[in-house]
């Protein structure tokens, strides 16, 4: 890796200033190719002749010695052919030979090298698409110089991710204000309705006319309205992360536990089960132990709105510690969502069954999305066959 930092610098200053033809990686590849290649052909001519000459004066050094042994009277008889055509064969093939290994070393070291170094920016810009079709909009390349196509790429990517997360920035503060402005006209309004509900049965104590049912509904609608727009109120609290100087050491037993507490009668008064099923070892994780407990609460409250008389709602929890993950399950056996449906249950304001008066808002699997993104986790849907399964993953500590 540190060669390959250190050829970086070269790669971006030379091609930063070169035509517009040669700012493509195929071209640099190539140029870099056929480089190579000539280096290696240079390389091996000059280890093959290096080779050869070691070996002729090596072949030089005998036939003088056994020159100097015939003057001396050593010897009586000399080799009036020491170098003969296989020799010469045999020195020059072992030449070629080691300097073509040489030379493939050379060039398979130079394709690696390019090829990482390519791989890791390709890397690079897929971890930073993929952390944005997450809802990560911050993730970028950080690429400075636009010498070829993959940094052209990185830069567009970048540039386009500022402003998607400029846009969206926009849209969520948009969102906010405009609940904001209007939750206090509501409010003032619920108030308003509550004071002529009030007179009303001063005036008219038995009173149960026309008047005083529309009365009623429009009570409730006020009151739907104010939750609504707390829920959007909170949602965009949430994303905008400001939750997280909150966070601490929580552990998910104790978050099933209080929710079970809470909502065990419920069930019952239902007609249904609720069912903890907590690992029996702590599950620890870094989090907001509010938004936590109202996560679960609203998966639950989801469970018995949609599921018939006589069903099971079970908790779970879990760790998988060869990942370093942390989850929990919300878990019924009731009639489940299809397939299409599971696409859209996570936007704000809709509802599987609109046709229903359940008193749904269409914001809680939302609102529990958004808080599986603070605590930059994930939530997804799984048939049970039949009913349903909520599972949010956690980083663990």
């Amino acid at each position: 890796m540190k060669g390959l930092r250190g050829c970086q610098p070269l790669f971006q200053r030379i091609p930063f200033h070169a035509p517009q033809w040669m700012k493509s990686s195929a071209v640099q590849q190539g140029l870099l190719f056929g480089l190579t290649m000539i280096v290696s052909l240079v390389l091996m001519a000059a280890i093959t002749l290096l080779y050869v000459d070691h070996e002729l004066e090596k072949q030089n050094r005998e036939i003088v010695k056994e020159s100097r042994e015939l003057v001396r009277g050593k010897s009586r008889t000399i080799d009036d052919d020491p170098i003969d055509d296989d020799d010469v064969l045999e020195i020059m093939t072992s030449g070629f030979i080691l300097s073509g290994l040489l030379a493939l070393l050379f060039t398979s070291g130079i394709v690696t090298l390019l090829s990482r170094y390519s791989q890791k920016r390709i890397s690079r810009i897929e971890h930073v698409l993929n952390s944005a079709a997450e809802g990560d909009l911050s993730a970028r390349t950080g690429e400075d110089h636009a010498f070829n196509d993959l940094a052209r790429i990185s830069q567009s990517v970048d540039e386009m991710l500022s402003r998607l997360e400029g846009s969206v920035a926009s849209l969520r503060d948009i969102s906010a204000n405009i609940a904001h402005e209007l939750k206090t006209p509501i409010t003032r309004l619920r108030h308003n309705l509550l004071t002529l509900q009030e007179e009303l049965l001063d005036v008219m104590p038995d009173s149960n006319g026309t008047v005083a049912r529309e009365l009623n509904n429009a009570l409730e609608e006020s009151a739907r309205l104010a939750s609504i727009f707390d829920a959007l109120l909170r949602i965009s609290q949430i994303e905008s992360g400001a939750r997280r100087s909150r966070f601490a050491l929580q552990d998910l037993n104790t978050i099933v536990d209080t929710v079970a507490e809470i909502y065990s009668d419920v069930a019952e008064d239902a007609g249904m089960s609720l069912i903890n099923d907590k690992q029996d070892s702590p599950v620890t994780i870094m989090g907001d132990r509010e938004l936590l407990i109202q996560q679960v609460a609203n998966l639950i409250e989801n469970s018995l709105r949609y599921c018939p008389e006589g069903s099971v709602i079970r908790l779970r929890t879990g760790a998988d510690l060869e990942h370093k993950i942390a989850w929990l399950k919300v878990q019924d056996n009731g009639p489940g969502i299809s397939e299409i449906e599971k696409e859209r249950v996570f936007e704000r304001m809709y509802r599987v069954n609109k046709s229903r008066t359940d008193g749904g808002l269409g914001l809680g699997l939302s609102l529990a999305k958004a808080i599986s993104g603070l605590h930059h986790g994930s939530i997804e849907l799984q048939d049970q066959h039949p009913g349903l399964g909520v599972v949010i993953r956690y980083p663990r500590t």
